[in-house]
């Protein structure tokens, strides 16, 4: 342990992921990166993962954990925020992994730049091996909030996604993840990103985000009311940022328009069909659709999504189809 280095606190909240847990947690304690915590929340996860944690524990003096009833993922981050020792905090899933200089990396921009938040960039890993790029650029981009907030809803080299930034702690003092909510990083990265004076993305790959084969990732699975949770989200970002910077208006419609197709999609990878909840999305996908048609920021992908919707549900439930076969090879 290099004690001349700040400490980091890393965060692992852990449910049912006893396959790919020590994938995840030996990536982590592979750091190169020479002081660190590794927390490990135990979700209240129902097979072998409780074990496996404390047989790190045992054999690692960074490693603690933390045992707890289920409450879902934001309960679990914010038991390991109370916890974290750090003066910074990274997140990371405990079915992903990272590169083994994931945070040595953040750590360097954070420290040139005197930053508060730094971002790498991020692959999708499928089952078959292929890989995705998150998007974005390895130019080293330094940001006010305001810029940071005007990117994320563009998708533009920053994103909402918590696990791939390095934070100051003291980010946290008052914000949390929102409790029982799914898309709880929509819900709060933005109010982190409020807090910050200064916040550095560069996208170089160290984060690897893994689709599981299972498809129980929130976003590639099918449909339930909880999904709802993200156009709320969204919505809630959406009204903070317009408020704040009124001239954000069109980035802030393009997060709820993207709330509502990515919502549509898994009305699409649902076996049946929510009429209430398909008539909701069209009728604010059709109030957002003017104004992100004549945004030239606009993605290609959210036009083409919203000219497929001129031929009617089904016709942009076969193109999706389509495309997520082209996309996971």
């Amino acid at each position: 342990m290099d004690n001349k280095l700040p400490l980091i606190s890393v965060i692992l909240p852990v449910y049912n992921v006893e396959k790919v847990l020590r994938r995840s947690v030996d990536s982590v304690l592979a750091q190169t990166y020479g002081n660190i915590e590794v927390i490990l929340v135990d979700d209240g996860s129902p097979d072998r993962c409780p074990k496996i944690c404390d047989e790190y524990a045992q054999k690692d003096a960074r490693v603690r954990v933390i045992h707890q009833k289920n409450a879902g993922l934001s309960c679990a981050r914010n038991r390991g925020i109370d916890a974290a020792s750090g003066e910074y905090i990274a997140f990371v899933d405990s079915d992903d992994y990272v590169a083994a200089d994931y945070l040595f990396f953040m750590y360097n921009l954070m420290s040139e730049h005197n930053a508060d938040i730094v971002s790498c960039g991020a692959v999708d890993v499928y089952p078959s091996g292929k890989t995705a790029f998150h998007g974005g650029d390895s130019r080293v981009h330094i940001m006010d909030s305001r810029e940071a907030l005007e990117r994320m809803c563009y998708n533009d080299s920053f994103f909402v996604t918590a696990w791939d930034k390095l934070y100051r702690k003291s980010l946290f003092d008052s914000v949390r993840f929102p409790a029982g909510k799914l898309f709880e990083d929509t819900g709060t990265t933005y109010k982190l990103v409020d807090r910050a004076e200064r916040i550095v993305a560069c996208c170089e790959v160290k984060y690897y985000y893994v689709i599981s084969s299972d498809s129980s990732s929130i976003t590639t699975s099918g449909f339930n009311m909880s999904k709802l949770d993200y156009v709320e989200m969204a919505d809630e970002m959406a009204d903070f940022i317009i408020e704040k910077y009124p001239d954000l208006k069109p980035a802030a419609e393009r997060k709820q328009l993207h709330a509502c197709l990515s919502t549509l999609t898994q009305l699409v990878n649902s076996n049946t069909r929510n009429r209430q909840v398909e008539d909701r999305l069209l009728k604010k996908i059709n109030l957002l659709k003017k104004g992100a048609m004549k945004n030239p920021r606009t993605p290609g992908r959210d036009k083409a999504a919203l000219a497929a919707l001129g031929f009617g549900f089904g016709f942009f439930a076969l193109m999706w189809r389509a495309y997520l076969k082209i996309k996971k090879g």
